[in-house]
């Protein structure tokens, strides 16, 4: 491993990337109404309690944080309710570099797609089956939930906690 490599492996833990995605993420999400399926015709609502983060290194400079998220949707078809409970488990990839003049750390967030979204649904009766085969329900809720991801970890905060200072890091360890 070579001294670049080992100073950014050294500041940019699995650890610090679990605590710095759960910070932003808190511990709760929540999205809709939105529209649903089939030319809008149904219309949604979720709410996702977090679970515990894992973070995990996959080589000197980049890590994967997995955010396991307890997901319950509603969605409406006319006058008709359909609740669907979801598990699902978003993988985030990042990766560290030293930045040119070895003053900072800049991490890159890998672009979230439906792959990198874990998801089991269930629902029940027919209107149950009716959204999550017509509905394509799996495509809509990872549709909503890349959207948010995307939105959160291109926020201002999160780009602040992308850019490490190597001066200040040195100042708090």
């Amino acid at each position: 491993m070579s001294d670049r490599d080992a100073v950014v492996a050294a500041v940019v833990t699995p650890e610090r990337a679990v605590r710095d995605v759960s910070g932003l993420i808190g511990d709760r999400i929540a999205f809709g109404p939105v529209t649903a399926g089939p030319g809008g015709m149904a219309t949604a609502r979720a709410v996702g309690v977090i679970g515990r983060l894992r973070g995990r290194r996959q080589g000197p400079a980049r890590t994967e944080v997995h955010v396991p998220v307890q997901l319950d949707l509603t969605v409406e078809i006319g006058a008709r309710t359909v609740p669907v409970d979801g598990q699902m488990t978003v993988r985030i990839g990042l990766e560290a570099c030293l930045a040119p003049g070895s003053d900072h750390i800049v991490v890159e967030v890998d672009e979230i797609g439906p792959a990198d979204i874990a998801l089991e649904t269930r629902t029940s009766g027919i209107g149950g089956v009716f959204v999550r085969r017509l509905g394509n329900l799996d495509a809509e809720i990872r549709h909503h939930v890349i959207g948010f991801v995307t939105d959160l970890l291109g926020s201002e905060e999160a780009r602040d906690l992308r850019r490490i200072d190597l001066d200040e890091e040195s100042d708090t360890a």
